[in-house]
């Protein structure tokens, strides 16, 4: 029974031995699928901030545009006779209340979202802002993963090491997600900073220029 017994304690020393190599080897390979995922992330974020803020920005000046000539328009006519005072005046009380209700029905889906994440994090726009960004990286890259086509191989070396792809799928988005929730405030607040100024700017100037509309009539 001696020669037997030695036998088997040696492959399973064999066994137990390349069961911690090719963990070390799945584990290596999960690490650099976070960091290439965490790259990848990065980058998505700040593209699709860049997007993000053009878009709104564009939106924002073609309203405000659109406001102005509107009210410009009711000026020239009072200017050149065509309406009196107080037909000036309610025509661009309308006009103004009509743009402060287009701008709440545009915007309201947007608040809402905003002030749900809001209220759920402690009222912390920074860490609403950063949380959010973190689920959709996870949900998305959770999704990512499950959809790669799984070859037999991979389960075999998996099974072999002792890992479940579920539970490591879960990991890798797990971990990706951390990276963006730590990340994602300093990737994005450059462009977010710039559409404030932006806005603001443009917000000041179309306030300016009502202003001055309803003084000079």
């Amino acid at each position: 029974m001696g020669a037997p017994f030695v036998i088997l304690s040696a492959v399973a020393a064999g066994l137990l031995a390349g069961r911690k190599a090719l963990g070390r080897e799945i584990h290596g390979r999960k690490n650099k699928a976070i960091e290439a995922a965490a790259v990848e992330t990065r980058h998505r974020i700040r593209a699709d901030a860049l997007m993000f803020v053009t878009r709104s920005f564009r939106n924002f000046a073609v309203a405000t545009a659109i406001k102005l000539s509107v009210l410009s328009s009711i000026w020239a006519a009072h200017h050149f006779g065509l309406i009196g005072r107080p037909v000036f005046l309610g025509l661009a009380s309308a006009a103004l209340v009509l743009f402060l209700m287009r701008d709440v029905w545009v915007n309201f889906p947007v608040a809402r979202v905003g002030l749900a994440e809001l209220r759920r994090h402690g009222w912390h726009p920074k860490r609403a802002l950063t949380e959010s960004i973190a689920a959709r990286v996870f949900a998305e890259v959770l999704a990512g993963a499950n959809a790669q086509p799984q070859s037999r191989t991979s389960n075999v070396m998996l099974a072999l090491a002792g890992e479940n792809r579920d539970r490591m799928h879960e990991e890798i988005a797990t971990a990706v997600a951390e990276v963006a929730r730590q990340t994602s405030w300093d990737d994005i607040r450059p462009y977010v900073l710039s559409a404030a100024i932006r806005m603001g700017a443009l917000a000041l100037l179309y306030s300016a220029s009502v202003w001055v509309l309803m003084r000079v009539a």
